[in-house]
């Protein structure tokens, strides 16, 4: 039992063996069969690929073989019809030499020694080629530009058209040749010159090759018949369309200048303060005047830019007001001053800003209602030839009473603009100001450079016051002694 056992054992050892070895004979068979597969399927993609090339190839023969039919099938009429021109141009020279030989050996024969020829083909193509040669000028010169260089080379030679003879023989009588060899030679003699001078502008629309050829048959047909009358140019095709001409406007009647009604003055006071706001009123398209006030950080430079704008400079003179808690400002005239004192003052703000060509009061109820502080600072614009304007801050003033006892012209304000800023009471109380005018032949209207709106609307106002007859100044420097004026 022990050998049977020993027998099996080996057996199954055994077998694990074989197998294993199959496996390994199974796998070596496989991959000696791809290893194999391997280089056919190389060689087949490569056959595969040259397929691939040579088929694309013939592919693009056969696009080029029939582009190649397309462009000569395209060629062939444009060959013929240049082949057709060809012959044709090339009898014209031809046709043209024959009657002048034949011209110079006829010239000692007359038509009563010459006995009549038999009429050949040159010669009925030299009687039918004027013809056609003129039916295709006659059909190139209806262009403009063609018949306006005929017209010039036809004043040139008036003595070419004048040969054609009143009268032509019959075309079968004995001196009906040389006639008609003459005057075919002079008509060609004719054309030849006049073919130099025209040289006309290329066209569209060019008269085609067939219809000169046809032309030529119907000439060499009706060759004893009438020669045809001239072509009449067609007048839709020469004649350009003429726009009609639209009726100038008429001009509008000029308005009728408005009377006079007055002059207006715009001042505008308190300049010095922003440079920025200033420029809304340096820019006015009308002259103006504008005060400045002394002491402050642009007032020697407002006053620059004012003067060079071309608008009138004036001292904004600083002066108390009733209610003693406003303060004036720097340089201001003040109760308790000595009339020395307020000369001074003034002298040296006129001199931060000179020159200048008068001085209005800033505030000051309460000084111009004073005929001491009043008299000092008249005798201060007597000295330095400038006017004074009273802005009429209150009903109580003194100055027209003390200019009057000095001899002296003052001008007084009428309107103060933009006490209320809005646009609406501005434009009433300018309105004011122009009724003011009317009565009084001028009015003086005080507005501030800080009401940027009031420079806006008067720029837009100003055409409509000059066509209501108004005028527009500065205030006067000179004026009647003793008076007291509202503008100019």
């Amino acid at each position: 039992m022990s050998e049977k056992e020993d027998k099996v054992k080996t057996s199954k050892k055994t077998t694990p063996k074989k197998t294993a070895a199959k496996g390994q004979s199974k796998t070596k068979s496989r991959s000696s069969t791809t290893t194999k597969k391997k280089p056919r399927s190389s060689t087949a993609r490569k056959k595969r690929s040259r397929g691939n090339i040579i088929a694309a190839l013939v592919i693009l023969c056969v696009l080029l073989l029939g582009f190649n039919l397309v462009l000569v099938l395209k060629l062939v009429p444009n060959l013929k019809n240049s082949l057709k021109s060809e012959p044709v141009q090339a009898q014209t020279p031809v046709e043209k030499e024959i009657p002048s030989t034949e011209q110079k050996r006829n010239e000692p024969l007359t038509a009563a020694q010459e006995p009549s020829p038999p009429v050949t083909v040159s010669q009925v193509a030299a009687q039918t080629q004027p013809h056609t040669d003129s039916a295709v000028q006659q059909k190139r010169q209806n262009t403009p530009a063609a018949q306006q260089k005929i017209a010039s080379s036809q004043e040139k030679a008036p003595a070419a058209k004048t040969t054609t003879p009143a009268a032509q023989p019959t075309p079968h009588s004995p001196a009906a040749v040389p006639a008609s060899r003459t005057a075919s030679a002079a008509q060609k003699g004719t054309a030849q010159k006049e073919k130099p001078a025209v040289h006309p502008a290329p066209q569209k629309n060019t008269v085609p090759e067939k219809s000169v050829a046809s032309d030529k048959k119907n000439t060499a047909s009706k060759k004893n018949s009438v020669p045809e009358k001239p072509a009449v140019p067609d007048k839709k095709k020469t004649v350009q369309k003429v726009q009609p001409v639209q009726p100038a406007a008429k001009p509008e009647k000029p308005r009728k200048p408005a009377p006079y009604a007055g002059n207006l003055t715009f001042v505008f006071d308190d300049a010095g303060h922003n440079l920025d706001q200033l420029e809304y009123f340096l820019r006015l398209p009308f002259p103006c005047t504008i005060a400045v006030l002394p002491g402050l950080r642009y007032s020697s430079e407002s006053a620059r830019r004012i003067r060079k704008a071309g608008k009138q400079v004036i001292l904004h003179q600083p002066m108390q007001s009733v209610d003693l808690h406003i303060n004036p400002g720097p340089g201001a005239v003040t109760p308790g001053l000595s009339a020395e004192q307020i000369k001074n003052i003034v002298r040296k703000n006129l001199e931060e800003i000179w020159p200048v060509a008068g001085m209005n009061n800033h505030e000051g109820s309460l000084m111009t209602a004073d005929e001491a502080a009043m008299s000092a600072v008249l005798d201060v614009v007597a000295e330095k030839h400038i006017f004074f304007l009273d802005s009429r801050t209150t009903a109580r003033s003194v100055v027209a009473k003390v200019a009057k006892e000095k001899n002296m012209a003052v001008w007084e304000r009428a309107i103060f603009i933009d006490n209320d800023k809005s646009r609406a009471a501005m434009e009433t109380q300018i309105k004011k100001g122009l009724s003011i005018a009317r009565q009084k032949g001028s009015a003086i209207m005080i507005g501030h450079v800080f009401t940027v709106e009031l420079a806006e609307l008067l720029t837009e106002m100003y055409p409509a016051l000059i066509e209501d007859g108004f005028s527009l100044s500065a205030i006067a420097q000179v004026a009647q002694k003793g008076t007291v004026n509202f503008g100019n």
